[in-house]
């Protein structure tokens, strides 16, 4: 007499393995996204930061804020705009406060040079020192606090405390999870 399974516990096994993975892969596939988001908004702050803290050097200024860089509204395209045109979507979604969707971002920021970072992230920023980051551009989700974020320049040329989302991940150890 062989031994072995017959093909019914053969079968029983199969489909036990393919519920399990059904169960996993969907978390294993969200935990994945954000884990990619994070990412993303981590180089496009590094890249910003950068990016700041060099024109006020190169300005040798001590308020990145009031400098010539921002009101000529050529900081973007001398320090930032290295590969190509920006991309936003048509409208955004604002979960974490709860606040109805917005459209047409662009109206909310007046005298705003435009661009596209190195890691592909869209940034606003206008004579202000303030601005809009998407890090996915036209890519969904498009909420506010996922993948669009409200930015500020500091006086030291860094992404500074203005926009209340951005600070919440950075102090999360950049989890978007933690910050909601």
């Amino acid at each position: 007499m062989k031994k072995g399974f017959t093909l019914a516990e053969v079968m029983i096994t199969m489909g036990i393995i393919g519920v399990v993975a059904a169960l996993t892969i969907p978390s294993l596939s969200t935990a994945y996204q954000k884990r990619v988001m994070t990412t993303q908004l981590q180089k496009a702050y590094a890249e910003l930061s950068q990016a700041g803290a060099m024109a006020l050097a190169e300005e040798n200024g001590d308020n990145f804020r009031n400098s010539q860089i921002l009101r000529d509204g050529d900081f973007i395209r001398r320090y930032v705009n290295k590969s190509g045109s920006h991309s936003f979507a048509s409208s955004y979604e604002t979960d974490l406060d709860g606040n109805e969707s917005f459209s047409h971002m662009m109206d909310y920021c007046s005298n705003c040079s435009c661009g596209k970072t190195k890691a592909g992230a869209s940034v606003c920023v206008g004579s202000n020192g303030d601005g809009y980051l998407d890090i996915n551009g036209t890519k969904g989700p498009n909420k506010e606090g996922v993948d669009l974020f409200m930015i500020g320049f500091g006086r030291d040329g860094a992404i500074g405390d203005y926009d209340h989302y951005l600070r919440k991940i950075i102090r999360a150890d950049w989890d978007i999870d933690v910050a909601r």
